[in-house]
Formats: structure tokens, sequence, C-alpha cells
């Protein structure tokens, strides 16, 4: 059997330490497997392993390297593993260590010197505040969207045969690496963030039992929860609910082809006339927008409606385009009062419009008509508020 290494002795030692002192963070670390590589500049996680460059390790003292170890296992607790999708690697790693670090210094656990800690992302997910990041940052020649996109994982450590890579953040201490793709061991990303919700809710009982719950863990997992669903995806399938769809041989299902298996196609029939209503009082940001509208792009291209009408509100109806089938839709907002929604609805009925779906782009602040329209409607909102009716689609994290 082969011997320990010091390394390993002291991360087994503080591991140890954690359970004792701090049990949500000490129980989650066993589900991690320790693996040591040099290249990775201090430690990572993928959500199943963790890598640690042992002169990273040598360089903390017992307290600093609890610390560091229970930031690296907060990054699969809170799903950060699966929930990039797309983002640059080295803005995604900062926006999960400025959500992480207040709830490990709150716990009263060392972290060392020159981390990424900013009171004002208290309370925010990692999607938010990457977003706020992105703002914040200068534009580079020839960007288009996300500031540093393009600039793939950014300065890394030489890799070794097989071995992760993971960005070289300033003030990171901890790298988050995307799940590891399934195989016969190891499950998918779904599977995986399951795995991980049962084990958090294991930990949280096991801490309340020895009565040392993180101070503020409750509203960052909610938050977590929250900013995991995928407002896009959330979209697509509910708007596919509100259109007539039946099956046909006439048009196989490619997807299944290949396999030798021929199976009915979805046809969607009868799409006719949709409509968009776009609130202008001041709630729908730039960033939120544009999101929403390549959104709606990649929907209307495949259903191909008869026509789409775009509604600009505030208090009331300040503009309306319409555009025909095959056209690109355009989102140019215009109006900047209060908000109503009633208006929408009054301007479909007197026009004669039943459409397959109305969608709404708002924060949900303002006067709802006193009853629901005989058509789905859908609101992509970007506060936390709730509707009288229709399917809410949350949009804080975007």
């Amino acid at each position: 059997m082969r011997a320990m290494t010091t390394t390993e002795l002291r991360i087994q030692k503080a591991r140890t330490a954690l359970l004792l002192d701090h049990p949500f963070f000490g129980s989650l670390l066993f589900r991690l497997k320790g693996q040591e590589s040099r290249s990775i500049a201090t430690m990572a996680t993928d959500g199943v392993s963790l890598y640690y460059n042992p002169d990273f390790v040598g360089n903390l003292n017992g307290a600093t390297l609890c610390g560091v170890l229970a930031h690296e296992v907060m990054h699969p607790a809170l799903h950060h593993h699966v929930r990039r999708s797309g983002r640059d690697p080295r803005r995604w790693n900062e926006a999960c260590d400025y959500a992480i670090n207040p709830l490990l210094v709150d716990a009263g656990l060392s972290l060392p010197e020159g981390v990424l800690l900013d009171d004002r992302f208290r309370e925010m997910s990692a999607e938010q505040i990457y977003n706020t990041l992105a703002t914040e940052a200068e534009p580079q020649a020839g960007d288009e969207g996300d500031p540093v996109a393009g600039m793939g994982d950014g300065p890394a450590l030489p890799s070794e045969s097989n071995a992760p890579s993971a960005p070289v953040t300033e003030g990171g201490i901890g790298q988050v690496l995307d799940a590891p793709p399934p195989d016969d061991e190891t499950p998918g990303t779904e599977e995986q963030a399951r795995e991980w919700s049962v084990a958090v809710n294991q930990a949280v009982t096991l801490a309340k039992q020895a009565g040392k719950v993180p101070a503020g863990l409750g509203r960052t997992l909610e938050g977590a929860a929250e900013a995991a669903v995928d407002w896009r995806e959330m979209l697509r399938r509910l708007w596919s609910e509100t259109t007539p769809a039946d099956y046909s041989w006439m048009r196989p299902n490619r997807r299944h082809i290949w396999a030798g298996l021929y199976l009915p196609g979805v046809i969607r029939e009868g799409v006719g006339e949709v409509a968009i209503a776009v609130d202008c009082s001041g709630s729908v940001n730039g960033r939120q927008l544009s999101l929403f509208e390549a959104e709606i792009h990649s929907i209307l291209e495949g259903q191909r409606p008869d026509r789409v009408y775009v509604l600009y509100f505030d208090a009331v109806v300040q503009r309306v385009d319409t555009f025909e089938a095959g056209q690109r839709v355009d989102l140019q907002p215009a109006g900047g009062g209060g908000t109503e929604f009633g208006p929408c609805f009054d301007w479909l009925d007197e026009h004669g419009i039943v459409p397959q779906t109305l969608v709404f782009l708002t924060d949900l602040y303002g006067s709802f008509p006193a009853s629901a329209p005989s058509y789905p409607v859908l609101w992509a909102s970007t506060g936390g508020r709730h509707a009288p009716f229709g399917e809410v689609i949350p949009m804080q994290a975007a």
C-alpha cells in the first residue's frame, strides 16, 4: 500500500478538522476524490475530483487550508460546474468566487490574503455577478457581446498529459472546471447536479444536528437554485406548448434514423400570429433585451408564424411594429413612463387579433387586467414578482 505524501496527510487532516468544526463543508468534501496536479496553479474541481497543486498547499497554514478546501467544495455544492453555459471561464470563476467567499468569511473560516471579496455582491447569484463584471469591463477591440468572449481559458499553467487546466485568476484560490462528460462511471450533468443537491441537503441536516449551520447558507442555496433555471430552455418549452402539434409518418424523426429507428416526427401547424410586448418603462436593460431578442429569433425561425406584432408599452402602447413571415424581428423600445399591462390586451382586442401566444418582456411591476385572455400568455420577467395568470419565466440572472 502506497504511503501518503505530506500534502495528502495535510489535506486529510484539514478534512477532519472541517468535519468537526464546520460539518456542512467537511461532509461535502468527502464526495471529492483528491488528485495531485501541477497543471493547476492552486486547486480546482469539476464536481468529481479535487485537484491540488502540492506547492500551493505547502504554502498554506492549517486554518487557511481548511478555508480553501471549503471554498472549493462550494463550487459543486452550488452547481457552478454545470452552470457556466458558454460563459468565459476566467470571468465565470471570478463571479463564482465572489459568490462563495462572503459565506466562508461569515462562517468564520480563514482565507488567503487577496481573495475576491466585495460586499456589493452579497446574496447575488454567480450569473448576476458575472453580468455585472461583464458590464463593468472595458470592451476589447473587435468584441461582440461579452467583453472577454473569445479569450478562452486565458493563461494557464503548462498542461500535463490528460491533466486538467484552468485559467489563472487574480485573487482566485480554487478554480471551478466544467463537469466531466458522462461515461460508464460518470453520470450526465443533470444527474450530477441532482446528486449534489441530495448531498447538500444531507450536509445541512448534519450541520443542524451539530448546531453549526453557516450563516446565510439558506439564502445562498435558494439563490443558486433560482439561478440554475435556464430561462431560455423554459421559454422555448413553454412557447412550444402553446403551439398545436401532431405526429406524422410523412416526416420521420431524423434524430433516430441513424439508429435504424423510423419514428413519426412532430408537425406544428397553425402558428398563425404571435405578439411580443416589450416593457419600455426602464425596467429592462440592454443586455436582457439583446438576450431575449436572440432567443425570440431562434424560436421564430423554427416556427415561422404568419405574422409577429411587437408592442412597445409603458402606461400605454407607444408603438407597434408588424413583421410578416420570414422577416427578422428587431426590437427597438420606445416609451419610458409607468407600466400598465392592460393596454396591450386592449390593443389586440381592438384590432381583432387573437395571437397564438403573447409574450411579455417586463419586470412585472405594473397594473394587470381584471381577467385573463383566451390565449396563452408568457411573462419573461426581469424581476421577482408573480403574475395573476399565464406562465412566468424568470430572467433575473440574465
